[in-house]
């Protein structure tokens, strides 16, 4: 896909890699220049198999989870968009029946769901397509000193 000036439209964001891996997988596809979260290029990139398919969504591990999480799972979905108005009634039905599916499944009694969306520059994400994650982590036991786990969602305002 071509942006403004003909340049190709990177499609992750290498800032916001975490590991290795991910600026190993990340460089690749920013060489292809393809949308890594579209469904016939998903599993060319992302190592993890899918979990559950629905009509609108993809549930799968996340590839690089966030350091402490029990789970960390992300929902991607099979369309290509980038801003939650874009989302059809449809695929936002079928994400939250996904989510309570997956709540269920894997058993899990609170977490947070993480959806960034719109220009990546802005919030901290690698990938540019719309997708949900669920992040679980442990019981704080009511430690004051327990380690939180941290998720970057943009950057402050200077």
């Amino acid at each position: 896909m071509k942006g403004k000036n003909n340049h190709k439209k990177a499609f992750v964001n290498l800032n916001h890699a975490r590991t290795q891996e991910q600026v190993k997988v990340m460089t690749q596809i920013i060489q292809d220049g393809v949308c890594p979260f579209c469904p016939q290029y998903l599993l060319k990139y992302h190592s993890k198999p899918i979990i559950k398919e629905t009509t609108h969504w993809f549930l799968t591990e996340n590839m690089s989870p966030y350091e402490g999480t029990a789970f960390h799972l992300m929902l991607i979905s099979k369309r290509h968009f980038t801003m939650p108005g874009e989302m059809k009634a449809t695929e936002s039905t079928d994400l939250f029946k996904l989510i309570g599916w997956t709540t269920d499944k894997f058993k899990i009694n609170g977490g947070a769901l993480l959806i960034r969306f719109g220009e990546n520059a802005m919030t901290g994400g690698s990938v540019d397509h719309f997708h949900v994650h669920i992040i679980v982590g442990e019981a704080d036991q009511n430690d004051k000193d327990a380690d939180k786990i941290k998720i970057k969602v943009g950057y402050k305002k200077k």
